[in-house]
């Protein structure tokens, strides 16, 4: 009998001292956790002496910590993404809002007709690059959102890309370039949005004006399920490009910012092709640069407008 009870309060005792282990345990861990939530750590829960329990729940802890702090660096990258946006988006429109305030002021004070219609001009067209650069911010701010979509359809690719090179008729013209387009006769139907790809086909033709040289290439190539087209042409001499940076936002092969651009042209090339599940790719082979345009191709008949 006397044995049992001894048995019985070493069991007791034991017990005691467990559960008074457990609740430090659970202490320390709320220590740890409070301090890590003051001081914004990188720590993580430790302990020396881990029941299956108190180990289960410092795994939970510290996944959660490691999920919070993914969620903050991501939070902090945005908030770096919105900062350089604004610088870059406020230069870019301060150069044009400053000769438009100028042009206006010479326009007030000139007696002569003439010079007075050409300030206006130049004013007008100041105007539009302005209204050029907010609309593709407000572009390239809503292709960011994960939850905008577009609404795919059939679509000839290759007679949608003809109307497009037919209103750049005029630059051609005036670049004295005639592009050397090597495209097939018969339709080419992909899945995409009409407006989606002729931006898509716009930013690559204006980006081949405002930074390429020589004649523009545009050749299709057939890959079984996929439609692509290569747009390629000659560098300026002494100009480089970083064919992995391209359509990153913001990225200007023009680091003195001579040309007046958003930067984003290329990005929102990149952004629409992946929103109509296709794909871009870019580059560069001695002074000849090529962005090619990857769509899925459909094989049915249909009726275009």
């Amino acid at each position: 009998m006397l044995a049992v009870s001894i048995l019985l309060m070493v069991l007791l005792i034991g017990q005691s001292l467990y559960l008074f282990y457990y609740k430090n345990q659970i202490k320390d861990i709320a220590n740890q956790l409070a301090f890590i939530s003051k001081h914004h750590s990188f720590k993580f829960i430790e302990t020396q002496i881990k029941p299956k329990e108190i180990d289960s729940l410092i795994r939970e802890c510290n996944g959660l910590l490691t999920r919070i702090r993914a969620v903050d660096q991501q939070a902090a990258l945005r908030n770096e993404e919105v900062n350089d946006t604004v610088i870059s988006l406020s230069h870019d429109i301060r150069t044009p809002l400053t000769s438009l305030d100028g042009y206006l002021q010479l326009a007030e004070r000139s007696q002569d007709p003439q010079e007075h219609t050409r300030y206006v001009t130049l004013a007008r067209s100041r105007i539009q690059l302005i209204l050029k650069l907010v609309d593709e911010l407000f572009l390239y701010t809503k292709l960011q959102n994960p939850e905008y979509r577009i609404d795919l359809k059939p679509i000839d690719v290759i007679a949608l890309l003809k109307r497009s090179l037919f209103s750049f008729m005029d630059e051609f013209a005036a670049a004295g370039e005639e592009p050397q387009i090597s495209l097939p006769e018969s339709t080419v139907v992909v899945m995409a949005q009409g407006n989606a790809l002729e931006r898509v086909f716009e930013n690559i033709l204006r980006n081949y004006f405002v930074h390429g040289a020589g004649s523009l290439s545009i050749r299709y190539e057939d890959q079984q399920n996929r439609a692509c087209i290569h747009f390629a042409n000659l560098l300026p001499p002494g100009s480089t490009v970083n064919p992995d940076q391209i359509f990153t936002r913001f990225y200007k092969a023009d680091s003195s910012r001579t040309v007046h651009s958003s930067g984003l042209g290329l990005s929102i090339v990149k952004s629409l092709v992946d929103k109509m599940d296709g794909h871009t790719q870019a580059e560069l082979t001695g002074e000849l640069f090529c962005i090619s345009a990857v769509f899925n191709k459909i094989l049915k008949e249909i009726t275009y407008e």
